[in-house]
């Protein structure tokens, strides 16, 4: 898992990659504005996910992960938390479902929780079970960019 701003990208990704695309996407939407919907960077190698929806409590939500795509995922209005912990040790709630590349586990009450909004980014891999769209406070819209990283 890696939590950052945008400008330190190069610290994890070289120039050329799909990751530093998708990083430089993100950068975009937050100057020059993106419509939802999907967008391709690079085919089904690359691609975002731009969403408006309602976030909840944390309580009523499920940690899930990905075996075949990375997620970066960024805030470009509004604010939520992600709650984050390995995998590892979960016990799973709802076996893995190749079409949608996504596995759900039972929550797990000790999970970091990483404060989201306009200028940061997380990447989660295979390993990291994320739980995205949790409240800050209270429920709230948030418009976000989930970029999916074929690996």
């Amino acid at each position: 898992m890696i939590f950052d701003t945008p400008k330190n990208a190069s610290r994890y990704f070289s120039e050329n990659s799909l990751f530093r695309q998708g990083v430089a996407f993100i950068e975009k939407a937050l100057s020059d504005g993106i419509p939802d919907g999907r967008h391709d960077l690079a085919g089904d190698a690359c691609y975002a996910m731009v969403q408006r929806y309602e976030t909840v409590p944390a309580a009523g939500k499920r940690p899930e992960a990905h075996r075949r795509y990375a997620d970066i995922q960024a805030v470009i209005e509004g604010e939520e938390i992600i709650e984050w912990l390995p995998s590892a040790g979960l016990e799973i709630d709802s076996p893995y479902v190749k079409e949608n590349d996504i596995t759900f586990y039972r929550n797990a009450p000790s999970a970091t929780r990483l404060p989201m909004r306009p200028g940061l980014f997380a990447v989660f891999y295979p390993e990291d079970a994320h739980t995205p769209g949790c409240a800050v406070s209270a429920p709230a819209t948030v418009r976000k960019i989930v970029v999916k990283v074929l690996l």
